[in-house]
């Protein structure tokens, strides 16, 4: 690898704790994005540079038999009610082996494990492309998308992701739609209820139709059962006394690979059906549209439909596993219960995985926090990945 800045021995726990202590919440990345840009290019990438989006880009020459990529998020969700934290969140205090923030486990352990492992990293017959992506907490792959199809403009084999998998192999998850029902009424009075037609009970059924059909969804004997819970709702006119003439809920429905729009849609609209019968409320179902400006002013607009997927390449798998158990016994397969970047793979016909440091289950939970064996393990294990993965993909080329 070449090197472009000053040589520093990077320490991964001191880089860990300096993530921590800046605050990058959504929209708001660019002080962590500079820092990681400078942690990269002493970690000694070829060069690296901040896209018009704001995501931090490092490529890494290799012997061009096949294409890369390593990814990250550097948004965190906020901190939620503090008296819930048992330490300051963006401290990165280290406290029996543990290094606890917003952001340790979801996922700057798994950044500053990366850049690490490119420290020492030998050469690769593959290229290799180092991505730090922004916006992933609210519209995952959308960034990450721009990055590889407008910035790089590649189409990469494998994509990693530093995602938490208590330093197993991620292989899957589902993916994630949310649905807006618009539910709509007739304002009345409070006092004449009857002169009109309420559209907050129209929610309010709908909600209990929303527990209803989540127990009858698909289920995947490694991803899990498809879920949908209503998360939102919000009524107007916002006046007492008057009943509301419309309702919007919003529904979080996880969903296996292979759902299209189309299936989705099907279904919130049987759901609608029973909610117009039982209320005389409207009611039309439509995959919610998010807007946001990135930290560099970029617009990014999606529709919030991000498809699950799967990794049965047991060509690829097997002699992963075997070689990450040299330095980990425990390596297993690893299904996340969240969605993550990856979201994009079948977009790019490529292949995915993950592998991160820290427990899935503390991300977006006070305290959370990873421990400094697995941040450092994830070092060593972050190497043989990219190692073993280059020799599949040139072996294939070859």
């Amino acid at each position: 690898m070449g090197c472009e800045g000053e040589e520093i021995n990077l320490d991964v726990v001191e880089l860990l704790k300096e993530l921590v202590r800046i605050k990058s919440l959504p929209g708001s990345e660019g002080n962590l994005a500079n820092t990681v840009k400078e942690f990269l290019s002493y970690a000694g990438v070829d060069k690296v540079f901040i896209d018009s989006v704001g995501n931090v880009i490092a490529p890494v020459r290799g012997g061009g038999l096949g294409t890369i990529v390593v990814e990250g998020h550097l948004d965190t969700v906020d901190v939620g009610d503090l008296r819930q934290w048992v330490v300051e969140p963006f401290s990165g205090v280290e406290i029996e082996g543990k290094v606890y923030g917003r952001g340790a486990v979801d996922m700057k352990g798994a950044i500053a494990s990366q850049v690490k492992a490119l420290e020492d990293l030998k050469t690769l017959e593959s290229d290799l492309y180092v991505i730090y992506t922004v916006h992933e907490e609210i519209i995952e792959g959308v960034a990450l998308r721009h990055a590889l199809r407008d910035s790089l403009r590649i189409r990469p084999d494998v994509i990693v992701t530093g995602e938490a998998t208590s330093l197993k192999l991620g292989l899957g998850h589902r993916g994630r739609a949310v649905i807006n029902l618009e539910i709509s009424g007739i304002s009345a009075h409070a006092s004449m209820p009857g002169e009109g037609i309420n559209s907050l009970e129209g929610a309010a059924q709908a909600i209990l139709k929303i527990a209803d059909i989540s127990s009858n969804l698909p289920s995947h004997e490694l991803l899990g059962n498809e879920s949908a819970v209503a998360t939102l709702i919000d009524c107007q006119p916002k006046i007492q006394p008057q009943i509301p003439d419309k309702c919007l809920v919003t529904v979080d429905h996880r969903l296996l690979p292979g759902r299209s729009e189309a299936d989705l849609i099907k279904i919130y609209e049987d759901l609608c059906n029973q909610v117009k019968n039982l209320r005389k409320t409207g009611c039309r179902p439509s995959l919610r549209e998010e807007e946001i400006n990135s930290w560099r002013g970029y617009h990014l607009r999606t529709k919030e439909l991000f498809p699950g997927w799967i990794n049965e390449d047991v060509s690829l798998v097997k002699p992963l596993i075997r070689s990450l158990k040299k330095i980990y016994s425990n390596v297993s397969r690893h299904y996340w219960k969240f969605s993550t970047d990856l979201v994009i793979l079948n977009e790019f016909n490529a292949e995915g995985l993950g592998l991160g440091p820290g427990e899935e289950t503390l991300a977006h939970k006070p305290n959370e926090y990873v421990e400094v064996v697995e941040l450092k393990k994830a070092v060593d294990m972050y190497r043989v990945l990219l190692q073993e993965l280059s020799s599949h993909l040139s072996s294939k080329i070859k």
